[in-house]
């Protein structure tokens, strides 16, 4: 049987990571369940900051940019800081609006301040608004 180092070692594999986020990136987790960690509740409960406290990252307290539609947060050890945002559509969607969504990217940033974090926030709900307004 493995010791408990060795099981976290596989359990935080960079391969193993990346193979379960491109399972979910296929929506595989519709039929198997993949790990992850969710937080949900009431308006105003507390989950920025249960994410802020996870990621240290400062999650905006604006109505308009807090935690009101799904956030997918993926971090890696490396050894070089990289920042890269997109838009994972909803498997439901039609084909068009899966190809504008899946075309936003922002992959030019090393770090992530808060400032920088609310105005790629606002990048995306205006990305993503656009987007559902146009179709």
């Amino acid at each position: 049987m493995a010791s408990a180092d060795e099981q976290l070692k596989r359990l935080t594999d960079p391969s193993l990571l990346h193979k379960i986020d491109s399972l979910r990136e296929l929506n595989i987790s519709e039929y198997i369940p993949l790990p992850q960690l969710v937080v949900v509740g009431d308006q105003s409960s507390g989950k920025s900051s249960v994410l802020e406290g996870l990621t240290d990252l400062p999650f905006p307290r604006d109505s308009g940019l807090c935690t009101r539609f799904a956030t997918q947060i993926t971090f890696r050890r490396a050894e070089k800081s990289s920042v890269v945002v997109s838009i994972i559509p909803s498997p439901t969607a039609d084909s068009t609006t899966k190809e504008k969504l899946r075309a936003f990217m922002i992959d030019d940033l090393t770090l992530l301040s808060g400032d920088e974090f609310i105005t790629v926030l606002s990048k995306v709900i205006s990305a993503y608004t656009y987007v559902i307004k146009e179709d």
